[in-house]
């Protein structure tokens, strides 16, 4: 049958065609992979597409072929069952809060009742939990050094007034610390409050005791509209709608005001609080590769979202579990961190490695292992030039 280009109704399948082909999933899709060339540490050159690359181009190959160039053992397994009362090692809880009230709200769940949150603090210390500081967090996070079994952070959002009446006071009890991720707008500015904030005296108050305050951005804390019809995003990772000219912000123009909105906060925080590191969690939870690039442009290193799990050391965006919610009694709360599963492990010659970026992943059948954080273990010289696909590997001095 011949087509009519000039009907429209077939034009408009050719386009649909078109789209099909052009973003179906990669998985589907083919794609020529260049050869990777290998000089093992035995000298021996051989070239293989048994690789991948990460967003961040770091190399990870296929666990057979990486113990044959490295002439290594290499695990990746379940770790060994742990000692009674040791629930996770060389992971960290982070725990999320927003705002407490002395006695029970019944149609706020996410307010959690003062009373309600002095038990689960007294359970953590009864339960053999570890509540760390921030610095503690940074280092573990940044500079590989080692936590408590069992660690936690406790982290609140928002800035309100009841962690200074009444979160401190209980964090003060026991003995802990804990970090609020501040909207730094709502403290400048105390005519937009709805319910009371912090200020900046009480934080520093607050902050000569061991609590932390950071970025929860200037004001970029709303759902915003993102098309013509009024639909709403998050602003701070969204592409918003701009009514007097009908189209959606650049993503020059989006770089540009969460930018600003970021180093705005940092700004404030550092002026008022002394601030000389940052972090930042992210409103809704929501973010972007592109405000992931912005954080990091700006020294924010240490990222926070609301996904379920564990801290490690393999991503810097962390997630969080949801402590402050008023129907999970402080027994749950607890039990709820002991039942995480075993994190996998990666070994060379029978020695965990530490990861700080990629873990392992199973792709085809087949476990790809990070090149670099296994070179790093055993003392290998690594050589590798993406834009030829050639990789040498040799002994360390």
């Amino acid at each position: 049958m011949k087509l009519n280009l000039h009907k429209p109704q077939t034009r408009y399948i050719l386009i649909l065609l078109l789209l099909v082909v052009v973003f179906l999933p990669v998985p589907f899709r083919h794609k020529a992979m260049t050869k990777l060339s290998i000089t093992g540490l035995d000298g021996v050159e051989f070239k293989t597409d048994a690789y991948a690359l990460t967003a961040d181009h770091k190399l990870m190959v296929d666990k057979d072929l990486a113990e044959r160039i490295l002439n290594a053992r290499i695990g990746w397994e379940k770790e060994a069952p742990l000692p009674k009362g040791v629930y996770y090692k060389d992971h960290v809880a982070v725990l999320m809060y927003h705002h407490l009230a002395e006695t029970p709200l019944t149609l706020y769940p996410g307010v959690l009742p003062a009373a309600q949150f002095d038990e689960q603090m007294q359970l953590l210390k009864q339960e053999g939990f570890h509540v760390i500081t921030m610095k503690q967090y940074r280092q573990f996070m940044l500079d590989r050094a080692p936590v408590p079994d069992n660690a936690v952070l406790l982290t609140f959002d928002d800035g309100y007034e009841s962690f200074y009446k009444l979160a401190f006071p209980i964090l003060q009890k026991y003995g802990y610390t804990a970090v609020n991720f501040i909207i730094v707008s709502d403290v400048d500015n105390t005519s937009k409050r709805q319910v009371p904030k912090l200020t900046w005296e009480q934080m520093r108050e607050m902050k000569r005791a061991g609590m932390g305050f950071y970025n929860h951005t200037y004001n970029l804390h709303y759902y915003a509209e993102v098309d013509a019809e009024g639909g709403t995003r998050p602003a701070a990772s969204s592409l918003l709608y701009i009514h007097d000219e009908n189209r959606n912000e650049l993503n020059e123009e989006y770089y540009r005001r969460v930018t600003g909105d970021l180093a705005h906060a940092e700004r404030r925080l550092k002026e008022e609080l002394g601030n000389t590191d940052s972090a930042i969690a992210f409103p809704y939870g929501s973010y972007n590769d592109k405000l992931l690039e912005v954080c990091d442009s700006l020294g924010i290193r240490l990222k926070f979202n609301i996904g379920l799990g564990l801290s490690s050391r393999t991503t810097l965006n962390a997630p969080r579990i949801n402590e402050g919610n008023r129907t999970l009694t402080p027994e749950l709360s607890i039990q709820q961190l002991k039942q995480f599963e075993p994190p996998m492990i990666l070994t060379v010659n029978g020695k965990k490695v530490l990861l700080t970026g990629t873990p392992p992943e199973l792709r085809n059948g087949k476990v790809l292992v990070p090149l670099d954080a296994l070179c790093s273990e055993l003392g290998v010289a690594m050589h590798y030039d993406r834009s030829s696909a050639v990789l040498k590997l040799t002994p360390t001095p």
